[in-house]
C-alpha cells in the first residue's frame, strides 16, 4: 500500500497550518488514518480494497454458501458401576440406568450426565471424556458391561464399565475409519471348537468392526493383556459390488455374524475360522436393486432373522400391489438347514469345570481366581506341612538307629 511520509510536507515560518493532519485535510480526493502518521490513502486505493474484498467473500455476502451440516447426537444409558459411582446420598435402584452418556459428530468429548438430577441442579456434565479426534462410533454392550469409543482416526478406546478401567486401545490399519461395531458373545477356542462359559464373564470382551473401506476385522480383549486385532474380511478392490454394506450378529449362533454384501448377496460367517458357512437369497423371482442397501432384523431369541424384499431394478416400487417384491418380507430359519445343525448347538463351560482348566481358568472373575489362588496354597502348606512331619520322623528314627550303634561300639565286653 503506498505512503505518503510526513517529511515531505513543507511548513515555513508564517504558515497557516498547525500539523500535518490540516494539509492531509485540504488535499482533495485524500482521507487520513490513524492519527496520520505515515497514513495517507487515496480515494482509488479504498476502491482496490473494496473489489478485493468483494471479491474474496462474494459468495458468503450473496448467500451463496453451503450450510453447516447439522449435528446428531448419540447417547446411552448406563446402569451403576464403578466408573459411574454416584454420591453417597443418591441411591439408584438396581438395574436402573443412573447416567446418561452422549456425544455429538464431530466432538472430540463423551459426557455423562446423572439422572438423578433435580430441577435446581446445574445442567453441567458430571463428567467429560475427552478424545484425541472426533467421536464417530459409540457402542454399549447389552449388559452395560463394556463401552468402545471409535475416534475418526482409526482408534478404538475399550473400556470396562463393570470394572472399572479401560481394557486397552487398538488402532485399525491406515485409512480405516469405524463405519459399524457389534459386540459378540465371549468364547474360547478348545480343541477347534468353540466354548462358551457359562454365566456372565468379566473383562473379557469380543467385537467386530465393519470399517468405511467395507473390510471387517475382530477385536479381542482380555483383562489387563494388550488388545489384538485380526481382520476377517479384505477391502475389495476388482469385485467393488461384492463391498459390505451391513453386518449382524447372530445371538442364537454365538461367534456367527450376518454379512451383508452390495450386491445382494447374505452370507454367514463363522468369526473363528473366517470363513462363510453359507449363503443365503430370497426366490429366484425376486432380484434386488445393486447398490443395495438391507432392511432387516435379527432375533435374540429364536434361530431366525427377516429380510425386506428390494425393488428390482426392472420394476419401480410405485404401485401398492400387495404381491409387488418391494412389499415382501423373507423368514429365513437356521434351524431347517442341514449345515447349521451342529453348528446351532451351544456348547457352555460350567463354571466348575473352567477351574482345573488352564486355558478356561482366566475367564473366571477375579475374586473366584483370587479365591481358588488362596485354597491352592492352603493346599500346598498343608501337604508340605505333612511331608515335613514324614522326614522329622524319619531323622528322629534314624538318630535312634545311630545312638544304639554307638552305644554297642564303646560298652565293654561288646568287641
Amino acid at each position: 500500500m503506498p505512503v505518503l511520509p510526513c517529511n515531505l510536507v513543507a511548513f515555513h515560518q508564517g504558515t497557516t497550518f498547525k500539523s500535518p493532519l490540516e494539509v492531509f485535510a485540504k488535499i482533495e480526493d485524500c482521507y487520513g488514518l490513524g492519527s496520520g502518521q505515515n497514513h495517507f490513502i487515496k480515494e482509488s486505493q479504498w476502491e482496490h480494497q473494496e473489489e478485493i474484498f468483494y471479491t474474496s467473500y462474494r459468495k458468503f455476502l450473496d448467500g451463496e454458501w453451503e450450510e453447516e451440516p447439522l449435528s446428531s447426537a448419540t447417547f446411552h444409558f448406563l446402569l451403576p458401576s464403578c466408573l459411574t459411582a454416584m454420591p453417597a446420598e443418591v441411591r439408584s435402584r438396581s438395574g436402573v440406568a443412573c447416567i446418561l452418556c452422549i456425544h455429538w459428530t464431530r466432538s472430540h468429548n463423551f459426557f455423562l450426565y446423572s439422572l438423578n438430577r433435580t430441577l435446581k441442579d446445574k445442567a453441567d456434565p458430571e463428567g467429560v471424556w475427552p478424545c484425541a479426534a472426533p467421536i464417530v462410533v459409540s457402542q454399549l454392550s447389552c449388559s452395560s458391561s463394556y463401552l468402545v469409543l471409535a475416534c475418526e482416526d482409526g482408534v478404538l478406546t475399550l473400556w470396562d464399565l463393570a470394572e472399572g478401567f479401560p481394557l486397552g486401545v487398538v488402532a485399525l490399519p491406515e485409512g480405516c475409519t469405524c463405519q459399524s461395531l457389534h459386540f459378540l458373545k465371549y468364547f474360547l477356542i478348545h480343541k477347534g471348537q468353540k466354548m462358551f462359559p457359562e454365566g456372565p464373564v468379566k473383562s473379557q470382551m469380543k467385537c467386530v468392526v465393519l470399517c468405511t473401506d467395507a473390510s471387517l476385522y475382530l477385536v479381542e480383549a482380555s483383562g489387563t493383556q494388550e488388545p489384538t486385532i485380526s481382520m476377517l474380511v479384505e477391502r475389495p478392490t476388482k469385485h467393488i459390488d461384492k463391498a459390505i454394506c451391513a453386518v449382524a450378529p447372530v445371538p442364537t449362533l454365538p461367534g456367527m455374524v450376518l454379512i451383508f454384501s452390495k450386491n445382494g448377496s447374505v452370507n454367514l460367517m463363522d468369526v473363528t475360522k473366517a470363513e462363510v458357512i453359507c449363503a443365503f437369497a430370497p426366490p429366484r423371482s425376486y432380484h434386488l436393486e445393486v447398490p443395495w442397501e438391507p432392511l432387516f432384523v435379527v432375533s435374540s431369541h429364536h434361530p431366525c432373522f427377516l429380510l425386506h424384499g428390494g425393488c428390482p431394478a426392472e420394476t419401480e416400487a410405485t404401485t401398492d400391489n400387495a404381491n409387488d417384491p418391494w412389499n415382501s418380507v423373507f423368514y429365513f430359519n437356521f434351524e431347517t438347514y442341514p449345515l447349521l445343525e451342529n453348528i446351532s448347538k451351544n456348547c457352555t463351560i460350567p463354571l466348575k469345570d473352567l477351574v482345573d482348566d488352564k486355558v478356561f481358568s482366566r475367564v473366571l472373575p477375579l475374586e473366584e481366581r483370587c479365591q481358588r489362588f488362596l485354597q491352592k496354597s492352603f493346599q500346598t502348606l498343608k501337604k508340605n506341612q505333612m511331608k515335613g512331619h514324614d522326614h522329622w520322623a524319619r531323622l528322629r528314627k534314624y538318630s535312634l538307629i545311630l545312638q544304639k550303634e554307638n552305644t554297642k561300639k564303646f560298652t565293654p565286653g561288646t568287641l
